[in-house]
């Protein structure tokens, strides 16, 4: 206590001094205020430190694209009618960024009681921008922030119209917001420089990027800005608001760039339904469906009460992928467009709430409960082109987390995912109600519409062309009263039949050729779906055996330390063989368990990128390098030029393709017996093909099976201990020839084999021109 009061009376001594002199120091005066309030007896305060600003950008907003847009929507607030975004030197970290906006501008009263100050209620208290009386989007005063998650160094030029003086801040975030430094012990000087008085704004300078900006970074921008605000209606029609807020980014609009999506091109007129709903005050929520394709017009009233949500609406346009129901665009351009930009996004103030809507968010359970057949109508998240519109007063209990992904999930948010749900669910009911489609697997009572087969059709017509045939041989004339016309009917008549036979036989065969096709698919589906199913346990088995490695060589390593201070050199050495033994087989999981756990983390990307083909094969094969050494497998790579890259794809898929090279050849080598196993993986670009080569010096592959091989179910091995290699499904070179085709390929047995070899395998892959 007596320290206290000693440092107390410190304080105040030197603030004395302080305001003595004739131009006294304010930050001093400041501090040592704020130093004499810490020391005040009986009472505490919450203090700042001012590492706080980087947790509030770096850790809060996690996305570039998120950060970028919370900078878009403070220019939204400002008035802004033009936001222009310039990017320099962004391929690598180190680039600069700069956002220049027309908005309203800051004067110092602003800046020091807004921009300066955390969690300002301005924008809560002033909801309602001043000249174009948008509804403003942000809300909890930390939006700012995100240009800390951007970059390390922040220039602010701001100034208003009808002032010839703006003023200019500078903000060096890792520099001078340190741990153990109280945050209103840092000081930014304001700087003033000359400006036109007709002009407003702010300007934001963003220098050395945390991350560079790579072309599929920069299409998330542009995907986000574009569904930033709402960019159409389900009707057609673009929102007003969109068309009076101009973003650019290195000179291309977000017009032009929403001219791309083709929404304006009637391309939302081919839905086959308009989906909508709303919740009134009471809480009474409604359901609307109409398409004027199938003649629908309903309306349902829902029987729950929507107590915590408020009033808000729900539109969207349903599309059904199937050639009748397009006109004047092809059904794959429009199954790409739904993957692409399809989905359910949620507004707020007129501003996109995220991750709602996204390809990879399935906030209303749609693409689950299509996988699992709950939902056997067409109710996929790709299938509907619609938002949700929500604002602050009105649904106040829908808050967005403080990192701008999601609302906090509270009752009023459960409310919304229920309404949203029931009224999809029973629009496309209602649909598949009169397309006679089944719509649930616990429909009771439905009667299939059958479509009856060409040969049934043509057999049809056969027998009543025959039995015409009968009943004129029945009513046969006598032939010197025949008329040249009959004998013309009768010939036809036999002709006709003749015809017919041989269709009917034709057809006849061409059906039982597709229905074992269908059901060779069938077979092939249902052997991917479980394979899928058990892929997703494997990523878990993967996930657990990378987590338990430095825990598994950490006790190893004890253990070897322990076998070394063992005195009796018997056990000592017996000791040692067992944790090599132990070491071995350990190492073996944890390749296996690096491989899935690398595979899983690639197939979280959706995006298609070059693989650099010597890179990817030499990590392969390096995550199976315990497993090959004990089989005593020689590996020999040869990637000619050592640069080569294959056509945009899944980096998976070549791993996946390289895996089922890979067991069939430990297979065929051990079937062999040869005393010295070798694996030859060569690559080489022949015209526009990239070709990746796998060789073995196996069993080789006999002629008689040559053309059998990449049959789906055919199989030379039917039980193997083998972990890696496991048994044999006859899937492997099926889905690497699956692979292959879909960049425009092959895969292929050659004849070229290597010297020492016994068996080759091309996969071919097709690069465009572009690339």
């Amino acid at each position: 206590m007596r320290c206290s009061l000693q440092n107390t009376q410190k304080f105040r001594d030197e603030l004395t001094l302080e305001l003595q002199k004739e131009v006294p120091d304010p930050k001093v005066i400041a501090e040592l205020s704020d130093a004499i309030l810490n020391e005040t007896e009986g009472s505490v305060r919450f203090t700042v430190d001012a590492q706080h600003i980087n947790r509030l950008g770096l850790e809060l907003v996690g996305k570039q694209e998120t950060a970028l847009s919370e900078l878009i929507k403070n220019a939204y607030d400002a008035d802004a009618t033009e936001v222009n975004i310039t990017f320099a030197n962004f391929e690598k970290a180190g680039g600069e960024l700069i956002i220049a906006d027309n908005g309203v501008g800051m004067d110092i009263d602003t800046i020091r009681n807004s921009w300066m100050r955390l969690s300002t209620n301005e924008k809560g208290e002033n909801p309602v921008s001043e000249i174009f009386s948008r509804r403003r989007a942000g809300r909890k005063g930390i939006g700012r922030f995100a240009v800390q998650r951007l970059g390390t160094s922040l220039v602010l030029e701001t100034g208003q119209k009808g002032q010839k003086i703006g003023l200019r801040v500078v903000f060096s975030w890792d520099q001078d917001f340190k741990a153990g430094i109280s945050l209103n012990q840092v000081w930014h000087k304001i700087e003033t420089y000359e400006k036109d008085e007709v002009t407003s704004g702010t300007v934001l300078k963003i220098r050395d990027l945390r991350d560079r900006w790579t072309k599929p970074t920069l299409e998330r921008v542009w995907k986000s800005v574009l569904f930033l605000q709402v960019p159409f209606e389900p009707g057609g029609n673009q929102s007003k608001d969109s068309e009076n807020f101009l973003v650019s980014i290195n000179g291309a609009t977000n017009r032009q760039q929403r001219i791309d999506l083709n929404m304006k091109d009637n391309f939302l007129n081919n839905a086959v339904a308009q989906v909508s709903g709303w919740i009134d005050v009471s809480g009474i929520a409604t359901f609307k469906v109409v398409s004027e394709k199938l003649g629908i017009d309903e309306t349902f009233q829902s029987e729950d009460i929507y107590e915590f949500v408020g009033p808000l609406t729900f539109s969207s346009a349903y599309f059904i992928y199937l050639r009748e129901y397009m006109s004047g665009i092809s059904v794959r351009v429009a199954e790409k467009m739904g993957h692409s930009y399809g989905g359910i996004r949620v507004y707020r103030n007129g501003f996109r709430v995220l991750p709602y809507g996204e390809q990879n968010d399935d906030w209303l359970k749609l693409s689950f409960d299509s996988a699992r057949r709950n939902l056997l109508v067409p109710a996929n998240n790709f299938n509907f082109f619609g938002q949700v519109d929500v604002d602050g007063q009105s649904n106040p209990l829908l808050e967005e987390t403080s990192s701008r992904e999601g609302f906090i999930e509270n009752e009023a948010f459960e409310e919304l995912q229920v309404f949203c749900r029931r009224c999809i669910e029973w629009a496309a009911q209602r649909v598949g109600s009169v397309r006679k489609k089944k719509t649930s697997t616990s429909q009771q009572g439905f009667q299939p519409t059958y479509t009856r087969k060409p040969s049934e059709i043509i057999l049809e017509k056969l027998a009543q062309e025959e039995s015409k045939i009968e009943r004129d041989d029945d009513n046969q004339i006598p032939e010197d009263e025949l008329k040249p016309e009959n004998t013309d009917r009768n010939e036809n008549s036999g002709h006709n039949t003749e015809f017919l036979k041989e269709l009917y036989s034709k057809q006849r065969e061409y059906e039982q050729k597709t229905e074992e096709r269908i059901e060779l698919s069938i077979e092939y589906e249902n052997m991917l779906r479980i394979l899928a199913s058990l892929g997703i346990s494997i990523s878990l088995f993967g996930h657990e055996i990378k987590s338990a490695t430095t825990a598994v060589d950490n006790s190893l390593a004890v253990a070897e330390i322990d076998a070394e201070r063992l005195k009796d050199s018997r056990e000592r050495a017996q000791l040692e063989a067992d944790l090599n033994s132990l070491k071995t087989a350990t190492n073996r999981i944890f390749d296996l368990g690096s491989y899935v756990e690398a595979l899983v983390s690639k197939t979280r990307s959706r995006e298609l990128t070059e693989v650099h083909v010597d890179t990817a094969v030499r990590r392969f094969l390096g995550q199976f390098q315990s497993y090959m050494h004990k089989r005593n497998i020689n590996f020999d790579v040869d990637v000619q030029p050592v640069d080569l890259l294959t056509p945009k794809m899944h980096a998976s898929e070549l791993d996946s393709a390289l895996f089922n090279f890979l067991t069939n050849s430990v297979k065929a080598i051990e079937k062999a017996g040869v005393p010295n196993p070798m694996i030859r993986v060569s690559g080489r670009q022949q015209g526009d093909f990239v070709i990746v080569s796998f060789e073995d010096n196996g069993t080789g592959v006999p002629k008689e099976i040559e053309e059998r091989v990449f049959d789906a179910f055919f199989t030379t091995t039917e039980t193997d201990g083998d972990s890696i290699s496991g048994i044999g499904t006859g899937l492997g070179l099926q889905i690497v020839a699956d692979i292959a085709s879909a960049y425009g390929g092959s895969v292929s047995l050659s004849d070229d084999v290597t010297h020492g070899y016994s068996a080759r395998f091309d996969l071919k892959l097709r690069k465009s021109k572009q690339e």
